[in-house]
């Protein structure tokens, strides 16, 4: 090849021929580097256990649960996500934190989430009303009214679980979620393992379905179809929370891991109500 030929510029083709050609290792994403992480799976395994009991023992302990849930939050989110003005952030998301456990309690009857767009309405509003209040400048305003809305959405989602003790079969769909749930953490921990890394959210999604199904069958709660579409959608939508916000910088930390963790118990709430309604009550 002469000296002109080979300072002339590739083609497209001859790119992405290159780009096929090239047998080096393919970095992983930082967030799969970082999936292991035993403290997250701990607490996940713990907050399991009490929303089980809750389910069991009714409506207030579950919104109990979920109101401490919400407050450990609000507490670390701001944190978690490096946001400005974390104290007002804090503030917001503790208002809507009891503003949204609140309105799934006080309706015992059906529609049991009749109260739930108001109060969620209501906490986007002072969300930004302390975004016009800040005297900082509101550096980063995008990013944070986006992350508040983020951690509401999470606590709405949450706040769905409320009401399922009222309806038939509702603790056994509370606590196959939350074993469901669990199982995903648990299989977090083959992320030790470079090679199973890629496989994490098959893994999770397979054992949440396996561990709803053996609890309904030995629980005699409901059908094993319902309990293996609950545990499948249930572990995979917790695994790809703690999957997203794994690749944070401040995940080395303790606080945000327990956020993470709480966030991933809390957002298939709304994903495992669908399916009781639909499939079991």
């Amino acid at each position: 090849m002469s000296e002109e030929a080979a300072h002339e510029p590739m083609t497209r083709r001859q790119r992405r021929e290159a780009a096929m050609s090239d047998t080096g290792p393919i970095p992983l994403p930082h967030f799969v580097q970082e999936a292991y992480r035993p403290l997250v799976t701990i607490v996940v395994l713990a907050g399991c256990a009490l929303l089980a009991v809750s389910g069991f023992a009714g409506s207030g302990l579950v919104a109990l649960t979920l109101l401490l849930g919400g407050g450990i939050i609000a507490w670390g989110w701001a944190g978690l996500l490096a946001l400005p003005s974390p104290r007002g952030t804090m503030g917001v998301l503790w208002f809507g934190n009891l503003a949204l456990v609140g309105a799934a309690v006080a309706v015992t009857e059906e529609p049991y989430l009749r109260w739930l767009p108001g109060a969620l309405a209501l906490s986007l509003l002072v969300a930004f009303v302390h975004q016009l209040a800040r005297r900082d400048g509101r550096p980063r305003l995008v990013e944070s009214v986006a992350s508040t809305v983020a951690a509401l959405a999470i606590m709405t989602s949450g706040a769905c679980l409320v009401p399922l003790p009222f309806t038939l079969g509702g603790g056994h769909v509370v606590a196959a979620a939350a074993g469901a749930i669990g199982a995903s953490a648990l299989t977090d921990l083959c992320g030790k393992w470079e090679r199973l890394r890629p496989w994490l959210l098959p893994l999770a999604m397979v054992g949440g379905g396996l561990t709803s199904v053996a609890f309904v069958t030995l629980s005699g709660g409901f059908t094993w179809g319902p309990a293996a579409l609950l545990g499948v959608v249930a572990a995979g939508v917790s695994h790809a929370v703690r999957r997203l916000l794994g690749h944070q910088p401040t995940m080395a930390g303790a606080r945000p891991q327990l956020v993470s963790a709480i966030a991933s118990l809390m957002t298939p709430g709304v994903v495992v109500y669908v399916v009781s309604r639909l499939f079991v009550a």
